[in-house]
C-alpha cells in the first residue's frame, strides 16, 4: 500500500465542531458539502458536535458521550427516536423547543447535578450523580456498554427503565 496520498485521500475524515460558530443557514450549506464530499470520494468521516440538529441531519450513527465515555451508540434514528441511556434522553430535553405562549416563548428542561470533575471521577457510573434513575449499583460499579438490539449498545445498569419510559 502507497501511504503516500494518505493525506490527500484519507479514509478517514475527522472533524471536530466544524459549523459549532457559523450562522444556521451556512452550518446547514457546509454540512451539506461534507455529506457531499464523504459520499463522493468514498471517505467515512467522524463529525464532532454539541449541536444535536446537526448531528441528526450530518450522522448515519451517532455516539453519546458523557465524561469521556460512550453511554449510548447505534443509528441516529433509532437513538433519537427512543434514547436508551437516562443522559441522552436528558440531552434531547435541554435542547430549546419554541413554545406557543406569550409568557413563555422558549422552554428546555436542564440536567440536575453537578458535573463530576473528569480528573477524579465518581465511583461507578460517571453519570449516577445527576441521574434519576441511579441505583446503588450504578454508585459502586461502571456499566458495560450492552447490547440493546443489533449495532446498538447503551452501557447503563438500569437502560431497561430507561427504554421503557422512552417507549411511553
Amino acid at each position: 500500500m502507497d501511504h503516500s496520498s494518505g493525506a490527500v485521500q484519507p479514509d478517514v475524515l475527522v472533524c471536530d465542531e466544524p459549523v459549532a460558530s457559523l450562522d444556521v443557514s451556512i452550518q446547514a450549506q457546509i454540512t451539506n458539502l461534507f455529506l457531499e464530499l464523504t459520499e463522493g470520494l468514498d471517505v467515512t468521516s467522524v463529525f464532532i458536535s454539541h449541536d444535536l440538529s446537526v448531528v441528526q441531519h450530518a450522522s448515519d450513527r451517532v455516539a453519546v458521550m458523557y465524561l469521556g465515555r460512550i453511554v449510548e451508540l447505534g443509528a441516529v434514528a433509532q437513538v433519537f427516536q427512543r434514547p436508551a441511556h437516562p443522559y441522552t434522553t436528558a440531552l434531547f430535553g435541554s435542547v430549546p423547543k419554541l413554545v406557543l405562549d406569550a409568557d413563555e416563548l422558549v422552554r428546555f428542561d436542564t440536567i440536575d447535578g453537578e458535573v463530576p470533575s473528569p480528573l477524579s471521577p465518581t465511583y461507578g457510573c460517571y453519570y449516577h450523580p445527576r441521574c434519576p434513575l441511579a441505583t446503588e449499583t450504578c454508585r459502586m460499579t461502571q456499566p458495560e456498554a450492552t447490547a440493546v438490539s443489533e449495532l446498538r449498545t447503551v452501557a447503563c445498569h438500569n437502560f431497561e427503565r430507561q427504554f421503557a419510559a422512552a417507549q411511553n
